[in-house]
């Protein structure tokens, strides 16, 4: 069975630039090349060298127990590069595998944040709405306090003990209605 062939017009429709080229094989051989082909293949054998007739001795060499002390030269030089890697070399290279890189970025930015934010200084300004002495003076909220509440300010404030120790005794005086020229002459 024949492919079907395409007519010419039909060639011209379908492809224009296609059906422009020449019909003709491009290709050429040289005349006579295959009946010379045979002999200049046989010319490049015989150019070769006759392997059968050199010298059959091994021209490389190696050194009396290479082989045998070869793995543990091998061995030594894998320790020795081992021993080579220092500490932080070998963390970096842990922390650059993927399971612990985003890890150590995420570290690093926290670690970055931080300083900014902890470094930063810290501006505290002062009110312009202090009171001042007359404004406290002509306070009605001083009148209504009364000297006792002033003098356990004033004791927390200075954390003294004494005050306190006397303190007792001084409300029992003040409840008794003892004067000091009283207590001298007793005493």
């Amino acid at each position: 069975m024949k492919p079907d062939l395409l007519s010419d017009d039909e060639l011209e429709k379908l492809a224009p630039e296609l059906s422009k080229i020449k019909k003709e094989n491009p290709f050429r051989v040289p005349e006579n090349y295959f009946d010379s082909l045979a002999g200049e293949i046989q010319h490049k054998i015989s150019e070769l060298p006759d392997l059968e007739r050199m010298n059959k001795k091994n021209p490389f060499a190696v050194p009396e127990g290479y082989f045998d002390s070869l793995p543990s030269l091998v061995q030594q030089r894998i320790i020795d590069a081992k021993n080579k890697k220092s500490i932080f070399g070998e963390w970096i290279s842990i922390s650059l595998r993927p399971k612990y890189a985003l890890a150590v970025v995420m570290v690093i930015i926290l670690c970055i944040a931080g300083i900014r934010y902890l470094s930063k200084p810290v501006k505290v300004e002062s009110p312009d709405n202090y009171l001042s002495c007359d404004d406290i003076q002509n306070s009605s909220y001083l009148a209504t306090m009364d000297e006792s509440t002033l003098v356990e300010a004033l004791e927390l404030q200075s954390g003294s003990t004494e005050v306190n120790e006397n303190a007792g005794m001084e409300q029992y005086l003040i409840d008794n209605d003892i004067d000091i020229s009283q207590l001298e002459n007793h005493l």
